[in-house]
């Protein structure tokens, strides 16, 4: 089963998604905001791929449904379904400059009038980083307003900083290169035992230790260095009864795994690792290990927290691997020459390059199943699809789907971009994460 692709022509330089808009940003320092939603209707010339497009593009999140999951094991609704996304797949939806811009909701300067190192969105805020600090400034805005995202951001760090991802807590991790591993948490469950580097602004700083780029694996981060040793950064809740009786949580820092202890080596050659949800990775001479991590796991009853799945070997031609992400659908490898997506059913994709960026949304409820791609003259939106019909207990690739446990946490994703419960003062949705002590 090969992905869906929306080919957007154009000279791009960053992209985010969310909530039915598209941002793109250009080279000239230009924002613009389309709408998505529309631009995949105007895709839609049958009814009859309606469903196709609708799960690939704007509701990647339906089909994991337990309920659908349960029609999944009748072989003919499954291949129903599987045959509208094959007729399909073959296909490349190309969209022109001239047609984009009958979807455009909005254009400005980028925020601050310098390119971003790197972006997130979540909660309405666009969070970004340039050599100036990091910023956040208001987004999803009426569109009556004149700009799409504020032209007056709030500055939060002056930090010059490599990279940046959000949480679903609310937290963002901040990699600093040499000055190190800092976290902006802005919930109520603040640390007891990390260093404050900001008097203001809850940002903390995990590790001095070198940080290129990180990302969240459960509550923890997991440390990448291009240049050094990586480590997995754990945190535990703790919660305790203040004097009015009511419960005061924090998630505090517990400690440091080095990626020698977790891939079981003493070799002190470097090569790059990352982590994400229950996968690690590490690359190697000529491919990468994988390894299966089980926050819950009760070692007491002999359960393992970190368990080697398998090695899984790529063409020379390729070159040494560069960076790594992980999504439901399956694992990113960015190689020297090439961008190789290994699906959750072991198939491989290989784009080649040269590549700008790319992007993937694993804690978005809606677009989940989308790789975004940065071509020297497009940006290439694929959407995978074939996760949706495998045991997601028993796949050694990509993130696995937990389903949803309540409306307000929803176990599948680890950020839903609908729903800004995360970031109320209550945190309602810390209650129901297994990690609580209580």
């Amino acid at each position: 089963m090969r992905p869906l692709k929306i080919s957007i022509k154009g000279d791009y330089y960053d992209c985010q998604i969310y909530r039915g808009r598209l941002y793109l940003w250009d080279f000239d320092g230009g924002l613009k905001v389309y709408d998505w939603t529309s631009i995949i209707q105007s895709l839609i010339k049958k009814e009859t791929d309606k469903i196709a497009f609708t799960f690939s593009f704007l509701d990647g999140n339906y089909l994991y449904k337990s309920s659908l999951i349960e029609l999944f094991k009748d072989k003919d609704f499954k291949q129903l379904l599987l045959k509208k996304f094959q007729r399909l797949e073959n296909k490349i939806f190309e969209i022109t400059q001239n047609k984009l811009e009958k979807f455009l909701i909005g254009e400005q300067e980028t925020p601050t009038g310098i390119l971003p190192t790197d972006t997130e969105i979540y909660s309405n805020q666009l969070y970004f980083i340039h050599d100036e600090g990091l910023f956040s400034g208001s987004v999803h805005r009426a569109k009556s307003e004149k700009y799409p995202v504020s032209s007056r951001p709030v500055k939060l760090w002056d930090c010059n900083l490599l990279s940046i991802k959000a949480n679903k807590y609310p937290q963002i991790a901040l990699s600093g290169g040499d000055e190190g591993l800092f976290e902006l948490n802005t919930s109520r469950a603040q640390p007891e035992n990390l260093k404050k580097v900001e008097t203001k602004k809850p940002i903390y700083q995990v590790s001095s230790e070198h940080s290129s780029f990180s990302n969240y694996s459960y509550l923890n981060i997991y440390n990448t260095s291009l240049i050094k040793e990586s480590f997995l950064a754990t945190f535990k809740w703790s919660a305790k009864l203040n004097p009015t009786g009511q419960k005061d949580i924090s998630r505090n820092f517990e400690e440091k795994i080095t990626d020698k202890f977790l891939f079981k080596t003493n070799s002190n050659q470097h090569f790059v690792s990352w982590g994400i949800a229950d996968k690690i990775y590490k690359a190697r001479n000529g491919g990468f290990e994988i390894i299966k991590f089980n926050n819950y796991a009760n070692e007491e009853k002999g359960e393992e927290k970190f368990q080697i799945l398998t090695s899984l070997n790529l063409q020379a031609w390729k070159g040494e691997v560069t960076n790594g992400g992980t999504a439901y659908f399956g694992n990113i490898v960015e190689c020297e020459n090439a961008l190789i997506v290994i699906l959750s059913n072991n198939q491989t994709i290989t784009i080649p390059g040269p590549i700008t960026r790319w992007r993937v949304y694993p804690r978005s409820i809606n677009y989940e199943n989308h790789l975004h791609v940065i071509l020297d003259e497009s940006i290439d939106i694929y959407s995978f699809n074939q996760d949706y019909f495998l045991n997601q207990e028993e796949k050694a690739i990509g993130i696995q789907f937990r389903n949803e446990r309540s409306a307000s946490a929803p176990r599948g994703s680890y950020f839903d971009d609908t729903d800004v419960s995360f970031f109320n003062d209550t945190d309602e949705s810390l209650f129901d994460d297994p990690d609580l002590p209580f």
